[in-house]
Protein backbone atom coordinates (compact mmCIF):
# COMPACT_ATOMS: atom_id res chain seq x y z
CA UNK A 1 0.00 0.00 0.00
CA UNK A 2 1.21 3.23 -0.97
CA UNK A 3 2.22 5.62 1.53
CA UNK A 4 1.06 9.47 1.42
CA UNK A 5 3.52 11.96 2.27
CA UNK A 6 2.39 15.52 3.53
CA UNK A 7 5.25 18.05 2.07
CA UNK A 8 4.14 20.71 4.04
CA UNK A 9 4.61 18.95 7.79
CA UNK A 10 8.58 19.39 6.66
CA UNK A 11 10.25 21.46 9.14
CA UNK A 12 10.94 25.14 7.78
CA UNK A 13 14.82 25.08 8.47
CA UNK A 14 14.74 21.95 5.59
CA UNK A 15 12.58 24.03 3.32
CA UNK A 16 15.44 26.56 3.61
CA UNK A 17 18.11 24.77 3.28
CA UNK A 18 16.61 22.92 0.12
CA UNK A 19 15.74 26.16 -1.55
CA UNK A 20 18.98 27.64 -0.64
CA UNK A 21 20.95 25.03 -3.16
CA UNK A 22 17.88 25.93 -5.77
CA UNK A 23 18.58 29.02 -8.58
CA UNK A 24 15.98 31.54 -8.70
CA UNK A 25 13.43 30.60 -10.86
CA UNK A 26 13.71 27.71 -9.48
CA UNK A 27 13.19 28.94 -6.07
CA UNK A 28 10.41 31.59 -6.91
CA UNK A 29 8.16 28.46 -8.78
CA UNK A 30 8.69 26.18 -5.54
CA UNK A 31 7.61 29.14 -3.55
CA UNK A 32 4.21 29.07 -5.27
CA UNK A 33 3.18 25.22 -4.20
CA UNK A 34 1.48 25.96 -0.94
CA UNK A 35 2.00 29.18 1.78
CA UNK A 36 4.05 27.11 3.66
CA UNK A 37 7.11 27.12 1.23
CA UNK A 38 6.25 30.72 0.25
CA UNK A 39 6.91 31.60 4.02
CA UNK A 40 9.83 29.55 3.33
CA UNK A 41 10.69 31.48 0.64
CA UNK A 42 10.68 34.55 2.47
CA UNK A 43 12.08 33.77 5.82
CA UNK A 44 14.81 36.11 6.30
CA UNK A 45 17.56 32.96 6.76
CA UNK A 46 17.32 32.02 3.21
CA UNK A 47 18.40 35.47 1.71
CA UNK A 48 21.68 35.44 4.22
CA UNK A 49 23.62 34.25 1.13
CA UNK A 50 23.13 35.03 -2.46
CA UNK A 51 24.75 34.80 -5.94
CA UNK A 52 24.08 37.06 -8.58
CA UNK A 53 25.01 35.70 -11.74
CA UNK A 54 24.69 37.83 -14.92
CA UNK A 55 25.17 35.39 -18.26
CA UNK A 56 22.13 36.97 -20.61
CA UNK A 57 19.43 39.39 -20.38
CA UNK A 58 16.86 37.64 -18.76
CA UNK A 59 19.26 37.62 -15.52
CA UNK A 60 18.35 40.68 -14.74
CA UNK A 61 15.34 39.68 -12.68
CA UNK A 62 17.36 38.69 -10.10
CA UNK A 63 17.69 42.47 -9.27
CA UNK A 64 14.12 42.30 -8.06
CA UNK A 65 15.35 40.49 -4.56
CA UNK A 66 17.59 43.35 -3.82
CA UNK A 67 13.91 45.79 -3.40
CA UNK A 68 12.44 42.78 -1.11
CA UNK A 69 14.82 40.73 0.29
CA UNK A 70 18.61 43.07 0.36
CA UNK A 71 18.22 44.11 3.54
CA UNK A 72 18.93 40.55 5.15
CA UNK A 73 21.70 39.93 2.56
CA UNK A 74 25.05 39.26 4.10
CA UNK A 75 27.09 37.42 2.30
CA UNK A 76 26.93 38.70 -1.63
CA UNK A 77 28.91 37.08 -4.75
CA UNK A 78 28.25 38.24 -8.16
CA UNK A 79 29.64 36.42 -10.94
CA UNK A 80 29.06 37.72 -14.24
CA UNK A 81 30.75 37.31 -17.95
CA UNK A 82 32.14 41.28 -18.12
CA UNK A 83 31.92 41.27 -22.32
CA UNK A 84 28.46 41.99 -22.14
CA UNK A 85 27.42 45.66 -21.28
CA UNK A 86 24.32 44.29 -19.66
CA UNK A 87 25.86 42.26 -17.51
CA UNK A 88 28.28 44.91 -16.12
CA UNK A 89 25.53 47.38 -15.46
CA UNK A 90 23.42 44.46 -13.48
CA UNK A 91 26.20 43.60 -11.64
CA UNK A 92 27.06 47.32 -11.18
CA UNK A 93 23.67 48.14 -10.12
CA UNK A 94 23.66 45.01 -7.40
CA UNK A 95 26.73 47.22 -5.80
CA UNK A 96 24.66 50.85 -5.89
CA UNK A 97 21.54 48.82 -4.37
CA UNK A 98 23.43 47.34 -1.55
CA UNK A 99 25.40 50.30 -0.55
CA UNK A 100 21.67 52.24 -0.45
CA UNK A 101 20.14 50.02 1.23
CA UNK A 102 17.85 51.79 4.30
CA UNK A 103 19.49 48.93 6.68
CA UNK A 104 22.41 46.81 5.78
CA UNK A 105 23.58 44.00 7.26
CA UNK A 106 26.26 42.81 4.51
CA UNK A 107 29.47 41.34 5.43
CA UNK A 108 30.82 39.57 2.55
CA UNK A 109 31.29 40.68 -0.69
CA UNK A 110 33.09 38.77 -3.77
CA UNK A 111 32.80 39.71 -7.53
CA UNK A 112 34.29 37.38 -10.23
CA UNK A 113 34.51 37.72 -13.54
CA UNK A 114 34.33 34.85 -15.86
CA UNK A 115 36.19 35.55 -19.48
CA UNK A 116 38.53 38.48 -21.17
CA UNK A 117 37.79 41.90 -20.68
CA UNK A 118 36.82 43.52 -23.39
CA UNK A 119 38.95 45.98 -25.58
CA UNK A 120 39.67 49.02 -23.92
CA UNK A 121 37.63 47.84 -20.68
CA UNK A 122 39.07 49.56 -17.49
CA UNK A 123 36.01 48.41 -15.13
CA UNK A 124 35.78 52.08 -13.48
CA UNK A 125 32.34 51.40 -12.96
CA UNK A 126 33.06 49.06 -10.70
CA UNK A 127 35.68 51.03 -9.13
CA UNK A 128 33.15 53.77 -8.18
CA UNK A 129 30.24 51.12 -7.18
CA UNK A 130 33.05 49.51 -4.73
CA UNK A 131 34.07 52.71 -3.76
CA UNK A 132 29.88 53.62 -3.00
CA UNK A 133 29.84 50.36 -0.99
CA UNK A 134 33.20 50.91 0.89
CA UNK A 135 32.82 54.34 1.53
CA UNK A 136 30.59 56.83 4.19
CA UNK A 137 26.90 55.33 4.09
CA UNK A 138 24.21 57.91 3.70
CA UNK A 139 23.33 59.19 7.46
CA UNK A 140 19.82 57.37 6.73
CA UNK A 141 21.16 54.08 6.28
CA UNK A 142 20.93 52.04 9.31
CA UNK A 143 24.35 50.49 9.32
CA UNK A 144 23.33 46.95 11.16
CA UNK A 145 27.30 45.17 10.21
CA UNK A 146 29.90 46.21 8.43
CA UNK A 147 31.90 44.53 6.10
CA UNK A 148 33.91 41.35 7.34
CA UNK A 149 35.37 39.72 4.13
CA UNK A 150 35.82 41.17 1.02
CA UNK A 151 37.37 39.17 -2.02
CA UNK A 152 38.12 40.70 -5.36
CA UNK A 153 40.87 37.92 -6.67
CA UNK A 154 38.23 37.51 -9.44
CA UNK A 155 38.17 41.12 -10.63
CA UNK A 156 40.63 41.73 -12.82
CA UNK A 157 40.75 45.30 -13.50
CA UNK A 158 43.50 47.31 -11.95
CA UNK A 159 42.89 48.30 -8.56
CA UNK A 160 44.19 51.28 -6.29
CA UNK A 161 44.65 52.74 -3.20
CA UNK A 162 41.27 54.59 -2.87
CA UNK A 163 39.28 51.30 -2.10
CA UNK A 164 41.63 49.95 0.55
CA UNK A 165 42.19 53.37 2.47
CA UNK A 166 38.11 53.11 2.24
CA UNK A 167 37.86 50.05 3.84
CA UNK A 168 40.56 51.06 6.25
CA UNK A 169 38.27 54.03 7.19
CA UNK A 170 35.01 53.06 7.45
CA UNK A 171 35.02 48.71 7.97
CA UNK A 172 38.29 48.55 10.35
CA UNK A 173 36.08 47.39 13.62
CA UNK A 174 35.27 44.29 11.39
CA UNK A 175 37.29 43.57 8.60
CA UNK A 176 38.95 40.32 8.65
CA UNK A 177 39.76 38.99 5.59
CA UNK A 178 40.71 41.15 2.49
CA UNK A 179 41.80 39.33 -0.97
CA UNK A 180 43.39 41.79 -3.52
CA UNK A 181 45.44 39.35 -5.71
CA UNK A 182 43.36 39.55 -8.93
CA UNK A 183 44.90 39.16 -12.55
CA UNK A 184 45.57 43.04 -13.74
CA UNK A 185 48.77 43.89 -16.30
CA UNK A 186 49.85 45.97 -13.27
CA UNK A 187 49.21 46.57 -9.98
CA UNK A 188 48.84 50.35 -8.23
CA UNK A 189 47.93 49.19 -4.53
CA UNK A 190 50.71 50.93 -2.56
CA UNK A 191 52.79 49.54 0.04
CA UNK A 192 51.45 52.73 1.93
CA UNK A 193 48.33 51.50 1.57
CA UNK A 194 48.47 48.10 2.95
CA UNK A 195 50.52 49.12 6.19
CA UNK A 196 47.67 51.78 6.65
CA UNK A 197 45.13 48.66 6.11
CA UNK A 198 46.99 46.74 8.60
CA UNK A 199 47.24 49.22 11.24
CA UNK A 200 43.56 50.20 11.17
CA UNK A 201 42.03 46.85 10.89
CA UNK A 202 43.44 45.42 13.99
CA UNK A 203 41.43 42.24 13.12
CA UNK A 204 42.58 41.36 9.84
CA UNK A 205 43.96 37.74 10.31
CA UNK A 206 43.96 36.94 6.63
CA UNK A 207 45.79 39.05 3.61
CA UNK A 208 46.07 37.92 0.10
CA UNK A 209 47.67 40.44 -2.06
CA UNK A 210 50.64 41.11 -4.76
CA UNK A 211 54.14 41.11 -3.35
CA UNK A 212 54.91 44.43 -5.21
CA UNK A 213 52.43 45.70 -2.54
CA UNK A 214 54.02 44.34 0.46
CA UNK A 215 56.84 45.76 3.14
CA UNK A 216 58.31 45.41 6.31
CA UNK A 217 56.19 47.19 7.56
CA UNK A 218 53.18 45.76 7.00
CA UNK A 219 55.39 42.58 8.89
CA UNK A 220 56.36 44.22 12.09
CA UNK A 221 52.55 45.58 12.33
CA UNK A 222 51.06 41.87 12.25
CA UNK A 223 53.63 41.33 14.96
CA UNK A 224 52.27 43.88 17.12
CA UNK A 225 50.44 41.74 20.67
CA UNK A 226 47.52 44.33 20.48
CA UNK A 227 45.90 42.73 17.29
CA UNK A 228 44.32 39.56 16.27
CA UNK A 229 47.63 37.13 15.45
CA UNK A 230 47.29 36.73 11.70
CA UNK A 231 46.81 33.40 10.41
CA UNK A 232 47.11 33.47 6.69
CA UNK A 233 49.44 35.44 4.34
CA UNK A 234 49.13 35.11 0.17
CA UNK A 235 51.24 36.80 -1.64
CA UNK A 236 51.79 36.61 -5.94
CA UNK A 237 54.87 37.29 -7.43
CA UNK A 238 55.05 38.71 -11.00
CA UNK A 239 57.61 41.20 -13.27
CA UNK A 240 56.86 44.18 -11.49
CA UNK A 241 58.61 42.72 -8.34
CA UNK A 242 61.94 43.90 -10.14
CA UNK A 243 61.32 46.96 -9.44
CA UNK A 244 60.51 46.46 -5.69
CA UNK A 245 62.77 45.43 -2.19
CA UNK A 246 62.33 41.87 -1.64
CA UNK A 247 61.41 41.39 2.29
CA UNK A 248 64.78 40.65 4.10
CA UNK A 249 64.91 37.17 6.18
CA UNK A 250 65.10 39.10 9.27
CA UNK A 251 62.06 40.49 8.95
CA UNK A 252 60.49 37.06 8.23
CA UNK A 253 62.33 35.88 10.50
CA UNK A 254 60.79 38.11 13.24
CA UNK A 255 57.28 37.35 12.26
CA UNK A 256 57.91 33.82 12.51
CA UNK A 257 58.89 34.23 16.07
CA UNK A 258 56.08 36.42 17.67
CA UNK A 259 53.37 34.29 15.33
CA UNK A 260 54.98 30.36 14.45
CA UNK A 261 50.97 29.14 13.61
CA UNK A 262 50.61 31.83 10.91
CA UNK A 263 50.70 30.63 7.02
CA UNK A 264 52.06 32.05 3.60
CA UNK A 265 51.39 31.05 0.26
CA UNK A 266 53.33 32.43 -2.44
CA UNK A 267 52.53 32.47 -6.54
CA UNK A 268 55.35 32.88 -9.29
CA UNK A 269 53.71 33.59 -12.82
CA UNK A 270 55.54 33.08 -15.89
CA UNK A 271 56.71 36.94 -16.36
CA UNK A 272 59.02 36.81 -12.98
CA UNK A 273 62.50 36.82 -13.66
CA UNK A 274 64.13 33.34 -12.32
CA UNK A 275 66.48 34.55 -10.50
CA UNK A 276 64.57 36.75 -8.50
CA UNK A 277 62.65 33.72 -6.91
CA UNK A 278 65.67 32.82 -4.71
CA UNK A 279 65.80 36.69 -3.62
CA UNK A 280 61.99 36.27 -2.28
CA UNK A 281 61.82 32.94 -0.94
CA UNK A 282 63.95 32.92 2.78
CA UNK A 283 63.75 29.37 5.05
CA UNK A 284 62.00 31.36 7.78
CA UNK A 285 59.24 31.20 6.02
CA UNK A 286 56.38 29.00 6.89
CA UNK A 287 55.47 28.05 3.49
CA UNK A 288 52.19 26.09 2.94
CA UNK A 289 51.56 26.07 -0.74
CA UNK A 290 54.04 27.27 -3.46
CA UNK A 291 53.44 27.54 -7.01
CA UNK A 292 56.01 28.38 -10.04
CA UNK A 293 54.36 28.55 -13.28
CA UNK A 294 57.49 29.91 -15.67
CA UNK A 295 59.54 28.74 -18.73
CA UNK A 296 62.75 27.98 -17.40
CA UNK A 297 64.63 25.46 -15.76
CA UNK A 298 63.64 24.91 -12.24
CA UNK A 299 65.63 22.19 -11.20
CA UNK A 300 67.14 24.45 -8.44
CA UNK A 301 64.16 26.04 -7.45
CA UNK A 302 63.16 22.58 -6.38
CA UNK A 303 65.86 21.85 -4.57
CA UNK A 304 65.48 24.91 -2.80
CA UNK A 305 62.05 24.30 -1.60
CA UNK A 306 62.63 20.99 -0.13
CA UNK A 307 66.08 22.19 2.02
CA UNK A 308 63.30 25.16 3.21
CA UNK A 309 60.07 23.77 3.24
CA UNK A 310 59.91 19.91 3.34
CA UNK A 311 58.49 20.37 6.91
CA UNK A 312 55.64 22.73 6.19
CA UNK A 313 54.73 22.44 2.63
CA UNK A 314 51.13 21.14 1.79
CA UNK A 315 50.16 22.23 -1.58
CA UNK A 316 52.91 22.29 -4.96
CA UNK A 317 52.17 23.32 -8.18
CA UNK A 318 54.99 23.88 -10.59
CA UNK A 319 55.29 24.18 -15.07
CA UNK A 320 58.86 24.28 -16.59
CA UNK A 321 60.91 22.58 -18.49
CA UNK A 322 61.42 18.54 -17.82
CA UNK A 323 64.71 17.28 -17.33
CA UNK A 324 66.72 14.55 -15.23
CA UNK A 325 67.62 16.86 -12.29
CA UNK A 326 63.93 18.58 -11.63
CA UNK A 327 62.93 14.79 -11.76
CA UNK A 328 66.10 14.46 -9.17
CA UNK A 329 65.31 17.30 -7.11
CA UNK A 330 61.13 16.61 -7.30
CA UNK A 331 61.77 12.77 -5.98
CA UNK A 332 63.93 14.40 -3.02
CA UNK A 333 60.70 16.61 -2.67
CA UNK A 334 58.30 14.52 -1.99
CA UNK A 335 60.39 12.12 -0.06
CA UNK A 336 61.01 14.75 2.61
CA UNK A 337 57.79 16.29 2.68
CA UNK A 338 55.67 14.67 5.10
CA UNK A 339 52.52 17.10 4.57
CA UNK A 340 52.53 17.35 1.16
CA UNK A 341 48.85 16.83 0.45
CA UNK A 342 48.56 18.54 -3.50
CA UNK A 343 51.33 18.21 -5.98
CA UNK A 344 50.51 19.11 -9.87
CA UNK A 345 53.25 18.77 -12.16
CA UNK A 346 53.26 20.20 -15.77
CA UNK A 347 56.33 19.09 -16.87
CA UNK A 348 57.54 15.76 -18.45
CA UNK A 349 58.05 13.04 -16.50
CA UNK A 350 59.37 10.20 -17.18
CA UNK A 351 57.13 6.30 -16.25
CA UNK A 352 59.57 5.67 -13.42
CA UNK A 353 59.56 9.31 -11.59
CA UNK A 354 55.70 8.91 -11.73
CA UNK A 355 55.90 5.85 -9.94
CA UNK A 356 58.11 6.67 -7.76
CA UNK A 357 56.26 9.87 -6.86
CA UNK A 358 53.27 7.37 -5.91
CA UNK A 359 54.73 4.71 -3.88
CA UNK A 360 56.68 8.07 -1.73
CA UNK A 361 53.97 10.00 -1.28
CA UNK A 362 50.62 7.41 -1.56
CA UNK A 363 48.54 9.74 0.72
CA UNK A 364 48.17 12.40 -1.76
CA UNK A 365 44.58 14.20 -1.93
CA UNK A 366 45.33 15.65 -5.50
CA UNK A 367 47.60 15.26 -7.51
CA UNK A 368 48.73 15.95 -12.00
CA UNK A 369 51.76 14.05 -13.28
CA UNK A 370 52.13 14.67 -16.90
CA UNK A 371 54.34 12.83 -19.35
CA UNK A 372 54.79 15.67 -21.86
CA UNK A 373 55.64 19.48 -20.92
CA UNK A 374 52.94 22.09 -21.20
CA UNK A 375 54.73 24.40 -23.11
CA UNK A 376 56.89 24.70 -26.67
CA UNK A 377 59.98 25.73 -25.24
CA UNK A 378 60.51 27.87 -28.81
CA UNK A 379 57.91 29.75 -28.10
CA UNK A 380 57.89 33.37 -27.87
CA UNK A 381 57.63 35.67 -25.15
CA UNK A 382 54.42 36.99 -24.77
CA UNK A 383 52.46 39.59 -22.38
CA UNK A 384 48.85 41.38 -21.74
CA UNK A 385 46.35 39.64 -22.88
CA UNK A 386 48.16 37.09 -25.29
CA UNK A 387 50.01 35.52 -21.95
CA UNK A 388 46.56 35.61 -20.10
CA UNK A 389 45.05 33.62 -22.53
CA UNK A 390 47.87 31.31 -23.12
CA UNK A 391 47.66 30.30 -19.06
CA UNK A 392 43.81 30.20 -19.10
CA UNK A 393 44.13 27.60 -21.80
CA UNK A 394 46.63 25.72 -19.96
CA UNK A 395 44.03 25.41 -17.20
CA UNK A 396 46.72 25.15 -14.69
CA UNK A 397 44.97 23.90 -11.10
CA UNK A 398 46.16 26.33 -8.19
Amino acid sequence: MAVEHDWTALPDHILINIFSHLPLHDRCTAALACTTWSGCFDSPYLWRKFIFQFFKEEDARQLMCLTKHGSQLRDVNIVLNQKSQPNRENACTVLSSLARLEERRLQSISIQFTTENPLFFQGMEFLYGLAELFGPPDPQIQMLNTLYEVDLSGLSITLDDILFNLLAIHHNETLNSVNLQNSPLCCRVTPECILNLVQKCRKLTSLSMHYKSMSEGVLEEFAKKDRKPLKMLSLACRREEKYHKPISAASWEKLVDKLPNFQVKFFFDHTIERHRIATILHPHIPVIKLCMRTLTELHEEVAMTAEYYHETLEHFVITTKGTDRLQQALLNLVEISPRLKVLHCYCALDDNTISRVKELCPNLEKFTLKTTDEFNAMMPSLIGREARSVAQNQQIVY
